[in-house]
């Protein structure tokens, strides 16, 4: 109540003395844990090259799926994080092919310094998984490692429970790609900044879409089988629908979102925005929505087809996303030196690492809850798509006026 508040003034107050009195410890304690955890993190990934400690291990780095913004920051940053506690990264090129060929290097800190703010994956990337068939041929590779780090999506989760019967290691999944479908974490590297890619490229489209007049442009995004960034980039856009794998659109509710439109439309805002993410629908694919809206439309708007296609993988990483990079590799590296301390490993120890809420955790993949065929998180765990409801009503057209007794007259701005 109102001692608690009037104790935080007076910490916050203290904050000035403390620095006056060259006391900077306890003026960084008053900023919280959270605060200090960043603190050490910026202290690690000042180094520049490899400190004196008194044991050495060697922590192997690949990538496995496509190439998502912030892989090259996660990588620099357990690279640094490495190289504070006198330890190597290995990395291997092409992800599984560079660990069935042996195509690898350790990296140093000074090589890894520019790549916090380069999209991509330095390193490359491949869809290419461990399996069965190909397993016989990393094990060599394994034997000068410590550890596995993987960064990916779906194809490192899979990739991971294949390795880990022939490793007896620590093996973490952090999660990377732009359709945040990684089960067991609210955020996956390169989403946060497909997402502000998507936007950049809307907003240029609305602005054709308001100055042409009257136009309608039915967008498909990537994504997969997961809506994320369909339902984020709408709600941020201002669309007027979004159709996504997880809501299944049928044939009346295109008929029914065309009329909204035309409705906008006669209400005076010349301009309408359709979002569908790729797999939405096996048949109502771009072409078809396209041709609906125009029917239902014709003569009262023009439509417009648009495929953003690999401009959402591009881009530099936003601050959030080189940020959380730098988290999830100082979470893996405090979690790692707790589990090197074991003397056996098994399929518990390949976890994924993920933030949930506020909260970072390691969740075993074995334990994930997700949809192996459809590859992507169980319905009940997309805290996300609560939000999908906001969409409509962000979108509803401006009020109609009554100026005189049954006379409808300019639409309110």
């Amino acid at each position: 109540g109102i001692n608690a508040e009037y104790g935080s003034i007076e910490k916050t107050l203290s904050v000035k003395e403390l620095f006056r009195s060259k006391q900077w410890d306890k003026a960084q304690e008053l900023r919280g844990s959270r605060f200090s955890k960043k603190i050490a993190i910026c202290r690690m990934m000042a180094v520049s090259e490899i400190q004196p400690h008194e044991t050495h291990r060697t922590v192997g780095v690949l990538c496995i799926g496509a190439p998502a913004p912030g892989m090259n920051s996660g990588i620099r940053a357990l690279v640094k994080i490495a190289a504070y506690h006198g330890d190597t990264v290995k990395v291997f090129y092409e992800g599984v092919h560079g660990l069935i060929s042996g195509n690898c290097k350790v990296v140093t800190p000074a090589e890894c310094e520019v790549w916090g703010m380069i999209g991509g994956c330095a390193i490359g990337a491949s869809r290419k998984t461990i399996t069965d068939e190909n397993i016989g041929f990393v094990k060599e590779q394994l034997k000068s490692l410590d550890a596995v780090v993987i960064f990916g999506g779906f194809e490192a989760i899979f990739s991971s429970l294949t390795l880990a019967k022939v490793a007896p290691l620590p093996i973490y999944v952090i999660p990377a790609t732009i359709s945040n479908n990684v089960p067991g974490s609210d955020f996956s590297l390169g989403c946060d900044t497909a997402l502000n890619s998507i936007v950049r490229a809307v907003d240029s489209i609305k602005q054709s879409a308001a100055s042409t007049r009257k136009r309608v442009f039915i967008l498909e995004l990537m994504g997969g089988n997961c809506g994320y960034l369909t339902v984020m980039s709408g709600i941020a856009c201002g669309a007027d629908a979004v159709y996504i794998p997880e809501n299944p659109v049928k044939i009346d509710e295109l008929q029914a979102d065309a009329s909204k439109v035309i409705d906008k439309m006669e209400r005076g805002v010349h301009r309408g925005i359709i979002m569908r993410n790729e797999y939405s629908s096996p048949n109502y694919k771009n072409d078809f929505v396209a041709a609906l809206y125009a029917e239902e439309g014709a003569g009262k708007y023009v439509v417009r087809n648009n495929i953003l296609g690999h401009i959402q993988q591009g881009y530099s990483p936003s601050p959030f996303d080189r940020c959380m990079a730098a988290q999830f590799a100082s979470k893996v590296y405090r979690n790692l030196e707790k589990r090197l301390v074991q003397e056996s490993f098994t399929a518990e120890d390949v976890v994924v690492v993920g933030v949930i809420g506020s909260n970072t955790l390691f969740t075993p993949v074995t334990k994930l809850e997700m949809d192996k065929e459809r590859r992507v998180p169980t319905k009940s765990s997309l805290r996300w798509l609560e939000l999908k409801p906001l969409i409509p009503i962000l979108s509803l057209p401006p009020p109609i006026v009554k100026t005189e007794v049954g006379q409808e007259d300019k639409i309110k701005d």
